[in-house]
């Protein structure tokens, strides 16, 4: 008889139900034992890691706090605030690094030890910057009175030559200080130089962490630069002050509204004598007075020929055609030892522009002299320029029906009463009266050229002296120098813009430097028989030449109404060109120069651009683009050095 197959009797399915159990069981065993291990991961990271970096991040941002009572106490002068908040500041970072040690296992951690270590050199970084900070305070404690600075305990009520004498004999006592904070600096430039930025984000929480570093790194290196370079000019100060012997200097106003390849126009000179740091005026005129003595019949060089208008000769006025400084300064001597016949040899030139004369009136509020008082008050007459430039403008250029000899001898009385004033001046302004001196000298607006070789050797060290630098071959180079010829004094108004493109391939560099020349202001009735100032002309003329590694080749160069002049000079490719004739900068209008050329310095992680400036213009809108992306936009004021990885 046969059994009916019903489901319930199928031997495979009940054969399978333990096997599941059994499998159900494995894998609860393989997710507890997975999940403890991320329990003792979470357990690890919140014991070992979050706690100890909310517990440093807490640390850090306590220690912000004391570093913006440092910046407060610093920006009030208050020297014994400074002192007490640095140890306090001290203190904090002790704290932070004992902190930052709980986490030093990371160091054995692949990836995490990169971070580590960034921690350990910031960590040192501040160390030794506290460091630098007490040897700064302990070195300009006994000259605070000097310096202006807040609780000096003697009286404001100094002569200048006290103040002078002071001065001669306390900057080289700094000196042994100097060598300090020169190693000190020098360590911190080292150690922020091993940190790689591209590990961290651009951009968290609208911190721009990349520029923020690359400014902290440009400002460390030249601190750097500014104390071992400026160390052996230093040295010299007593020599300098003429301590020894009577020292005699040949000042040049040069006039950046009119801008010439050193700076500006030679408008007027004055002699000064120091001795013992007693400065004592001497003769004051004008460059055209120069060039009656000499009536020049030297042929004028081709860049006057080509670029000046009835221009036949050269004259003095005229000679600065050199983007080095000490080579012009030098003619410029030549040209008035033979026009003066005078036996007193000058131990070096004094440039100077008006941006100098603007700063230092800013601090004393006004200048009394004897053709006249001066403010920086905004003038309308030139949209807004400070009223001292109208007004010097209007002494040395304004329309004479009658001849006045003198008209641009200024510069003497207008030199002594800066002089008298700035050393005889209230303890509150020495300081902002030093910060402005050294200001123009960084950006230079100040140049210096000396007839000892050896000081002038000290002087290029220091870049005061305006020469041309030379970068060695792993560098790249640009200078862009400008030359206003027969546009009246337009550079007051004019601005520029520059975007500098490069791009990378295969390891060679290309370079697309666009220059945007604004005149944003009405031109001048520029009728001289109408007798108005000419300040702005109605056109401008500009011969404008690029500075660039030896080697460098031109590709493409727009906005030059002439073919482009290639030849090497003063140790750099030089591209040259010009606008003006055909297609001038009109008032109230702007126009572009753009050059491509490929440099000889190769791609790389480390690769270096040199960017100086030329001595007399105004802060320029600087933008630096790489491979289509943008990476750092500054203003241009004084020489500057970019790191990039390419």
């Amino acid at each position: 008889m046969e059994v009916p197959v019903t489901l319930n009797q199928s031997t495979p399915v009940l054969a399978k139900k333990p096997k599941l159990k059994k499998v159900n069981k494995k894998l609860l065993k393989v997710l507890a034992i997975i999940f403890g291990i991320f329990l003792l991961i979470g357990i690890f990271l919140f014991l070992f890691i979050y706690l100890p970096g909310k517990d440093l991040l807490n640390q850090v941002n306590a220690t912000k706090t004391v570093a913006q009572k440092l910046q407060q106490s610093i920006s009030d002068k208050d020297l014994a605030q400074s002192k007490i908040v640095l140890e306090e500041l001290n203190q904090q970072v002790s704290l932070i690094d004992n902190k930052f040690q709980k986490l030093s296992f990371l160091k054995y951690i692949p990836k995490a030890k990169d971070y580590y270590h960034d921690g350990q050199n910031l960590l040192q970084i501040g160390h030794d910057a506290l460091e630098t900070g007490n040897i700064v305070i302990q070195a300009v404690e006994p000259y605070q009175d000097f310096l202006g600075l807040k609780g000096a305990a003697t009286s404001s009520a100094k002569t200048t030559e006290d103040r002078i004498t002071f001065l001669t004999e306390s900057v080289e006592s700094l000196l042994p200080h100097l060598d300090s904070i020169d190693k000190k600096v020098s360590d911190i430039d080292t150690l922020i130089n091993q940190i790689d930025i591209t590990r961290y984000p651009a951009n968290y929480k609208n911190i721009a962490i990349h520029q923020d570093f690359n400014q902290a790194k440009e400002i460390i290196s030249q601190a750097k630069n500014i104390v071992s370079e400026g160390k052996p000019i230093l040295t010299k100060t007593s020599w300098l002050l003429g301590k020894d012997d009577p020292r005699n200097y040949l000042i040049i106003f040069q006039n950046d509204g009119e801008l010439r390849p050193s700076g500006g126009f030679w408008t007027a000179y004055s002699s000064i004598k120091v001795s013992n740091g007693k400065i004592t005026p001497g003769t004051s005129s004008n460059i055209y007075d120069l060039d009656d003595k000499l009536s020049s019949t030297t042929i004028a060089p081709r860049i006057i020929k080509s670029y000046h208008i009835n221009v036949p000769y050269l004259n003095l006025r005229d000679s600065n055609l050199s983007p080095e400084f000490p080579v012009d300064a030098q003619i410029f001597l030549d040209g008035y030892y033979k026009a003066m016949g005078t036996k007193t040899k000058f131990d070096a030139v004094i440039a100077l522009d008006t941006n100098v004369l603007v700063d230092l009136v800013r601090v004393l509020g006004k200048l009394d002299t004897t053709v006249g008082t001066f403010t920086v008050d905004p003038d309308p007459r030139c949209d807004g320029c400070p009223k001292i430039i109208y007004d010097l403008e209007w002494i040395a250029g304004r329309p004479r029906d009658y001849i006045e000899k003198d008209r641009k001898g200024f510069l003497g009385p207008l030199m002594h009463a800066l002089l008298t004033n700035a050393m005889g001046s209230e303890k509150s302004k020495m300081a902002p009266l030093a910060q402005a001196f050294f200001t123009n000298i960084y950006q230079k607006h100040i140049l210096f050229y000396f007839a000892d070789p050896e000081i002038q050797t000290a002087a290029e060290s220091a870049n005061i002296s305006g020469h041309i630098v030379q970068t060695d071959s792993n560098t790249d180079y640009l200078h862009l120098n400008d030359a206003n010829f027969a546009s009246a004094k337009s550079n007051i108004f004019i601005t520029q813009k520059i975007k500098h493109e490069i791009t990378t391939k295969n390891g060679e560099i290309e370079h697309k430097v666009s220059v945007t020349y604004t005149n944003p202001s009405k031109a001048s009735n520029c009728n001289l028989e109408k007798g108005d100032l000419c300040l702005n002309a109605p056109t401008y003329r500009d011969m404008f030449r690029f500075y660039l590694p030896t080697g460098s080749q031109l590709i493409k160069m727009t906005g030059s109404e002439v073919e482009p002049v290639k030849y090497e000079e003063l140790g750099k490719q030089v591209f040259e060109g010009f606008y003006g004739n055909k297609y001038p900068l009109y008032a109230m209008s702007n126009t572009k120069v753009t050059i491509q050329y490929t440099s000889p310095i190769k791609a790389s992680k480390d690769y270096t651009l040199y960017l100086q400036k030329q001595p007399g213009t105004k802060a320029v809108e600087y933008e630096i683009v790489v491979n289509g992306q943008a990476q750092e936009t500054f203003s241009w004021v004084a020489d500057k050095t970019i790191k990039l990885s390419l």
